[in-house]
């Protein structure tokens, strides 16, 4: 039987840490900025009292005064992120809106952003972006971690496609999908488990040839069962698109996804609109895959988006599959690795 990896399956009761924010493509309403002006008029003591509210660790509370922003480099769905520096130290701001602004409610409440500081705070990992820190001033509430200096793969996917570049070689590909399998692997792994729910190119970030899984925004805990629609909808799963119940695998059916934007340079689905891509997905159908596709992507992308929930492999299998593939792809692996190839392949290709 497959190993769970610490997945959560629809009649579990182990609690699961579930996120629900995006460092967006351009689909999500962009966040509401907070000036560098309006930080600096806070007191030093609102920002105490929140602060301690939060309950971190003495090593991730940050004053502001040792934040200078710079530009800002992305938006979310309830967040603008900034380059910025920490006491001269090059990092990044994720700044939400906590407290009425201009006559608007924040999106954001305390108690999510003290689950968020919890979770984040909480991991380390090579292949998750790391958390450095929290500070707030005014209505700001600022996540800092570290800075990625080649942004995130969905930029580099555009970029590529409108100069026409080259697919990418069969051992890069294969380099980048183990490194996202392994960020997910070790949150899936977690105790209780971690629960992405918007795995797409525009959350994975690179710098140099390193990739770490980016955004645990407004996270919420969760001891039942869940079934509430959340994502991006070109890689979210059927059974949340139905608003069925899901479970940790709902993340490999998005990496799926993930994996045909690495083959093609393309968003899933590019040829529908965003809505018409999760109606159609939610009833089985699937991105056409270019000619030339490596047969083990192609296994890999058979049980990875399987519309049945129980069918797809678990973040463990896939990095066991692809580990036994880069033996073969590098010609390191001999008979006794080809085996090996071979067992996990029936793995990922078998039910449980």
């Amino acid at each position: 039987r497959r190993r769970s990896m610490g997945v959560t399956s629809s009649v579990s009761r182990c609690p699961t840490f579930v996120r629900n924010m995006s460092w967006g493509t351009g689909e999500e309403n962009e966040a509401a900025l907070c000036s560098q002006e309006s930080m600096k008029r806070t007191g030093k003591e609102s920002e105490t009292k929140f602060i301690v509210s939060l309950e971190l660790d003495a090593k991730h509370c940050t004053k502001m005064a040792d934040v200078t922003l710079g530009k800002v480099i992305g938006h979310g769905s309830s967040a603008t992120v900034f380059r910025c520096r920490i006491r001269g130290k090059a990092a990044a701001c994720k700044q939400s809106v906590v407290a009425p602004l201009r006559g608007k409610v924040g999106i954001n409440s305390i108690d999510l952003l003290k689950n968020e500081c919890s979770i984040w705070s909480h991991i380390s990992h090579k292949n998750v972006v790391g958390f450095l820190g929290a500070a707030f001033d005014g209505p700001c509430f600022c996540l800092l971690c570290e800075y990625m200096q080649d942004g995130s793969l969905f930029n580099k996917h555009e970029r590529r496609r409108t100069s026409r570049a080259s697919p990418l070689t069969e051992h890069v590909l294969l380099d980048q999908l183990q490194q996202v399998a392994s960020g997910m692997r070790y949150l899936h792994a977690h105790e209780p488990p971690i629960i992405h729910r918007d795995l797409k190119s525009a959350n994975v970030l690179l710098d140099g040839k390193r990739l770490a899984i980016a955004d645990f925004g407004l996270a919420r805990y969760q001891a039942i069962d869940m079934t509430a629609e959340t994502g991006t909808y070109r890689w979210m799963a059927p059974e949340i698109i139905r608003h069925g119940r899901y479970c940790a695998r709902c993340d490999v059916y998005s990496y799926a996804m993930l994996t045909t934007e690495m083959l093609t340079d393309q968003t899933p689905f590019n040829e529908l609109c965003s809505r018409e891509a999760a109606l159609k997905a939610a009833n089985g159908y699937r991105p056409t895959l270019p000619e030339g596709t490596p047969g083990w992507v192609k296994d890999l992308l058979v049980s990875s988006w399987a519309q049945d929930v129980q069918t797809r492999p678990t973040f463990q299998d896939i990095c066991d599959f692809l580990a036994e593939t880069a033996l073969e792809v590098s010609g390191q692996g001999g008979g006794t690795s080809y085996a090996r190839y071979t067992r996990h392949r029936s793995v990922i290709l078998s039910k449980p």
